[in-house]
Order: structure tokens, then sequence, then C-alpha cells
């Protein structure tokens, strides 16, 4: 079954906003970022349930380089993306977006 990933606006958003930061930290570093995230997304849909649960309907995807996971759902035809979040932010802020 092909699925394509969807970001919601939010984790778009938060995605867009890190590669911009890291490329403020170091140029090319945002380019290193998304490579990463990417290359997770594959797995993602190669194997998505692979990855443990973090909410009911929630998988989690740990970056290994950058400390970031990728949350999301698992749909017939699509991977949603619901968060591109930081280890270190507050986790109230995720557990709203995982409601």
């Amino acid at each position: 079954m092909k699925r394509e990933i969807i970001f919601a606006p939010p984790a778009r958003q938060e995605f867009e906003d890190t590669v911009v930061w890291y490329d403020q930290q170091r140029p090319g570093l945002g380019d290193e970022f998304r490579v990463e995230v990417d290359a997770v997304l594959r797995q993602i849909l190669q194997s998505p349930e692979r990855f443990r649960l973090a909410a009911p309907t929630t998988h989690k995807a740990i970056l290994r380089r950058f400390p970031y996971s990728i949350y999301f759902s698992i749909e017939r035809n699509a991977i949603n993306v619901t968060s591109v979040f930081h280890g270190a932010r507050n986790p109230a802020e995720l557990r709203q977006r995982l409601k």
C-alpha cells in the first residue's frame, strides 16, 4: 500500500522553523536536519507500525543526530505528522496536540 506523508500545519511550521534556526547556527546545518528528517520519514513509510506508541493512536520516531522526534498517526493512505518536537520543549504542549 502506497501512503503519503501529510504534515499538520503546526508540524510543518515547526519543521521549517527548525531548518531556518539550524542554518542560522551554521550554514548547511538546516539542510542536514532536513536530510535526517527525510530519512526517518522514509523509514516510517516502509514500516510505520515498528515505531512505539506515544499516545493511543500516535507513534514516535526519534531522530539520531538531532534532539527531535517525529510524532505521527497511521491512516490507510497516509502518515499524518502531528509534530516535529524538540526533546527539551514542554511536554504539556505536545500532549495538547496528541489529544
